[in-house]
C-alpha cells in the first residue's frame, strides 16, 4: 500500500530518491486550432534516457504555507514525489513529479497527482499548471489521462538548450 507523506525535518534528506533516469520515446506536436490546442504524437525510432538535474529544496517547504511537497512510500521505500507551490495567478504550480524507476505505472503517480489536487483545492487555488517538455511524451499522456489540458506553447523557453525544442503549458481547472 502506498503511503503518502508530507516533507518534514526527518524526511527532507530524501528529496532526491525518486529521481532517476527515464525514457523519452517521442514527442508531442502541439496545433492551435480555432482558438484551441490539439496534440498529435510522433514516436522515436530510438528511445533516449534521461534525467533531470536535481533541484534540492528548501527549507522554506517546511514553513511556507504556499509551498509543499509529498512523498510516496511503499514498504517503506520512498519511490515517489511531487513538489508544488501556489503561484501567483492562483493555480497550484507543480514544479515537479518524480516516480522511482520500477515502480512507474503502478498507480503511485496518480496517487500523488490526487494529493496535489487535494492540496491546491485547499489553497482556494483555481487549478493545477506545470510545465513539460515535448519531448516528453510519456509525462504529457499523464498529465492528460489526470485531466489536463494543454495550454500554451512556447518556443523559445529552451532557446538556451539545444535538445529541447518546446515547452508546454499544461492546466487542470478545477
Amino acid at each position: 500500500m502506498i503511503k503518502i507523506v508530507s516533507l518534514n525535518k526527518e524526511n527532507l534528506k530524501e528529496w532526491d530518491q525518486s529521481n532517476t533516469p527515464f525514457s523519452l520515446t517521442g514527442r508531442v506536436i502541439p496545433a492551435l486550432e480555432n482558438g484551441q490546442w490539439t496534440v498529435s504524437e510522433e514516436r522515436f525510432t530510438n528511445a533516449k534516457t534521461t534525467k533531470f538535474p536535481a533541484e534540492e529544496p528548501d527549507e522554506s517547504y517546511l514553513k511556507d504555507p504556499h509551498k509543499q511537497l509529498y512523498f510516496a512510500y511503499l514498504n517503506g521505500e520512498n519511490v515517489g514525489q511531487i513538489r508544488m507551490f501556489k503561484n501567483w495567478n492562483k493555480f497550484g504550480y507543480i514544479e515537479n513529479i518524480a516516480i522511482k524507476a520500477g515502480y512507474r505505472h503502478a498507480g503511485i503517480g496518480q496517487q500523488l497527482f490526487e494529493t496535489a489536487e487535494k492540496w491546491a483545492r485547499a489553497n482556494q487555488c483555481v487549478g493545477l499548471q506545470l510545465e513539460a517538455q515535448d519531448d516528453n511524451l510519456n509525462a504529457c499522456r499523464f498529465y492528460q489521462k489526470q485531466g489536463m489540458q494543454l495550454g500554451g506553447v512556447d518556443t523559445l523557453f529552451y532557446t538556451a538548450n539545444p535538445n529541447i525544442s518546446v515547452a508546454l503549458q499544461w492546466y487542470k481547472l478545477f
